[in-house]
């Protein structure tokens, strides 16, 4: 740093000049000694006096001084720039430690964030996606959901969108399932999937449980006479007859064959059930469909057995339909069409039966 300093490079150069003086005036004074040793004449204190007090030696010392003065300055301007620059350099790290720090303590901010606006709503719809069975428009109005970012709640509602559609196509799929195509009542499997349900419903509750089985009478003469779309809006007509009188939401109507149908009636005790049987009829014969060969009226008939019983659990739901299809089996057969056959209640289905016809007739039979 003194090399840069101009007063430090005067002071300097004054030195020089003063110190070329004085060595100049010691020559000259070397020089009258050594003429007066020559002459052999004692040197006069004059010419001491005279160089002793050379004020270029004053001089040379007080430039020495003032150059002390300002190495001094020098020194002290170099340990408070160092010590400058040592602050400086802790308050650097302190500034990067600080830095640092502020880092972290944003990315944890941002990581908290990130979890409570996306991971959250993510793991919702992870969730949603493994039980899709849950209400997903409850989730959708959540907090998660509503404070997640635009596209998280894009997501959810689209799928949303699927599992509605989803339910929707599921439901369908069921209803198809369990649906007779031509006559829209409930088919086979539904029917065998519901005599179990309410089979052991019974059980538990001891209330009785009835059965019609309907057959449509001469079915087939009538598809050969009129052919088979005919036949089938036949088929669908004596479907609406039956759902019209078996209005209750329990009972259950289903086509189990050609122009076979059954109704499950739970908690119908046999009156009842023997009843519906006699108003399906009645509701059949008003309808009054022509049916030219018919050997037993000019119209469409039908023969019901009827059959009830209490869930027992050393007997099975078969029973019952066994029961009802022997009530119809002697109806059609050694009784005569249109009319309604009940099996009386007991675990024998060769047991007597009662037969009624359309016109509410009874014999027993033997």
């Amino acid at each position: 740093m003194a090399s840069t300093d101009p007063a430090f490079h005067r002071e300097l150069e004054a030195i020089r000049l003063l110190s070329v003086q004085v060595l100049r005036n010691l020559e000259r004074t070397a020089a009258e000694v050594r003429s007066a040793q020559a002459r052999q004449q004692p040197v006069s204190s004059a010419v001491l006096e005279t160089m002793l007090s050379d004020p270029a030696i004053t001089a040379i010392r007080r430039h020495g001084e003032e150059l002390s003065t300002l190495q001094r300055k020098l020194d002290d301007q170099r340990d408070t720039l160092k010590r400058k620059e040592n602050q400086a350099l802790r308050t650097g790290f302190a500034f990067w430690l600080s830095g640092l720090a502020l880092g972290w303590l944003v990315g944890l901010l941002f990581a908290w964030r990130t979890s409570d606006r996306i991971l959250k709503p993510l793991l919702q719809l992870e969730q949603l996606m493994k039980t899709p069975g849950e209400d997903v428009n409850t989730a959708l109005q959540s907090s998660t959901i509503k404070n997640a970012p635009m596209e998280i709640g894009s997501l959810m509602r689209s799928f949303l969108k699927l599992v509605t559609e989803g339910q929707e196509l599921t439901a369908q799929l069921k209803s198809l399932a369990s649906t007779d195509g031509l006559t829209a009542v409930g088919n086979r499997r539904s029917f065998d999937e519901g005599l179990s349900e309410e089979w052991r419903r019974g059980l538990r509750s001891g209330q009785p449980l009835s059965l019609l089985l309907l057959d449509v009478d001469h079915f087939k003469l009538y598809n050969d006479l009129y052919g088979h779309v005919q036949g089938d809006a036949c088929l669908r007509t004596v479907a609406d007859v039956i759902r019209s009188q078996a209005r209750r939401s329990s009972d259950l109507v289903c086509r189990i064959g050609g122009e076979e149908f059954a109704v499950l009636l739970p908690e119908t005790p046999l009156a009842e059930a023997t009843k519906l049987a006699h108003d399906i009829l009645a509701a059949l014969d008003a309808m009054a469909l022509v049916h030219g060969s018919s050997p037993v009226v000019g119209w469409v008939t039908a023969s019901i057995g009827v059959a009830c019983a209490i869930p027992q659990r050393d007997e099975s739901a078969s029973l019952l339909m066994e029961r009802a299809d022997q009530a119809l089996y002697v109806r059609k057969g050694r009784l005569g069409r249109h009319g309604v056959t009940v099996a009386e209640p007991s675990a024998d289905v060769s047991v007597e039966l009662k037969t009624e016809d359309a016109q509410d007739s009874s014999v027993p039979l033997r």
